[in-house]
């Protein structure tokens, strides 16, 4: 029997359930393991530049996948019914923003910092996911899947914050293990003295094709979130489909969203964002309406001194056009024979 899209958000927010919490020790964040030559430990745990090459696949089973990169990036975007190593939006990232009592806010990008070598594009790092904007001191990366959980760490940051990113894998059940969606649990804790407010957002362009952006915002009982969409594309187009950004909801939290970043220019785009974010941890849709193809979803909550507070971010596909022209398929040259 078909989803209708009403089933299809509800399973999001059900499969997001069945991930149990990690443990963490004593301090909230694992140490990196130096292992012996000849051995190899478990968990297994990178940091440094050991983050660089790794891409963790997100995705249901026969869906495709968002890999989770090492420093917390989302990369690899293979969701277009192909492979495709290395295509990645050239805006998508999470972000947070915290403030300690009347301290000065912190915003950064959710990720640690990026790794050399630099040279990614004939002009150095180029513009893919705005590699100007602050990001965090260190991570520390574990994989076991279908989890993987990452402690990010900077000494600027009035908060622990971990992230566990799982696969809507369950055993035995394989409409339910083949669901199009990438989970992501932000775990906040605030270890100091008094209340920390603290957001965070997750910021994505529209994927499906070039050119047209369409954007709705959607609230239920459970979930809340953004649909992408492209008007101007034909049903039979390989990118024709939908993008779903979800937050599940949780008590306490205030929403905010952008249907479209502000901006005149696509370069100015990403300075207003940041600006309007980092100022008060919420986003604002006055003012003139974006023109941008990025869309944002945020969330803000106050943490007591010594709680833990989640962000649960489900992020949700859907392009039914698999075409011989755009896999690659060739067929074979007929000869003629005179």
């Amino acid at each position: 029997m078909a989803r209708t899209r009403r089933t299809f958000i509800g399973e999001l927010a059900g499969a997001a359930t069945l991930a149990p919490t990690a443990g963490q020790p004593a301090s909230g964040q694992p140490a990196a393991v130096r292992e012996p030559a000849g051995r190899i430990s478990y968990p297994r745990r990178f940091t440094g530049r050991q983050l660089r090459m790794i891409a963790f696949p997100l995705g249901g089973i026969g869906t495709g996948t968002i890999s989770l990169g090492g420093r917390g990036q989302l990369r690899d975007w293979e969701i277009f019914n192909r492979p495709d190593k290395g295509n990645t939006p050239t805006y998508c990232f999470f972000a947070i923003w915290a403030q300690s009592g009347a301290a000065a806010p912190v915003a950064r990008v959710l990720e640690s910092r990026i790794q050399p070598p630099y040279e990614t594009t004939p002009r150095g790092l180029g513009l893919v996911n705005a590699p100007g904007l602050p990001r965090l001191r260190n991570a520390v990366f574990e994989g076991d899947y279908p989890f993987a959980r990452i402690a990010f760490s900077d000494d600027k940051l009035p908060v622990e914050v971990r992230l566990e990113a799982f696969n809507p894998l369950v055993p035995n059940d394989t409409e339910a293990s083949s669901l199009p969606v990438a989970i992501l649990r932000y775990t906040v804790r605030n270890p100091g003295k008094a209340p920390v407010k603290v957001s965070i957002a997750y910021s994505q362009e529209n994927p499906t094709g070039p050119g047209g952006h369409h954007c709705e915002f959607r609230q239920q009982d459970q979930v809340t979130g953004l649909l992408q969409q492209n008007p101007l594309l034909a049903p039979s187009d390989p990118l024709a489909g939908s993008f779903a950004i979800v937050l599940l909801n949780q008590q306490g939290q205030d929403v905010t969203h952008l249907k479209s970043w502000k901006g005149p220019h696509p370069r100015v785009a990403p300075m207003l964002f940041w600006e309007d974010f980092k100022a008060d941890g919420r986003l604002s849709e006055t003012g003139a309406p974006g023109s941008s193809r990025v869309s944002s979803l945020c969330a803000q909550q106050v943490i007591p001194p010594g709680k833990t507070a989640s962000f649960t971010f489900v992020l949700g596909w859907h392009f039914p056009n698999r075409t011989p022209a755009r896999c690659g398929w060739r067929g074979a040259a007929v000869r003629r024979h005179v």
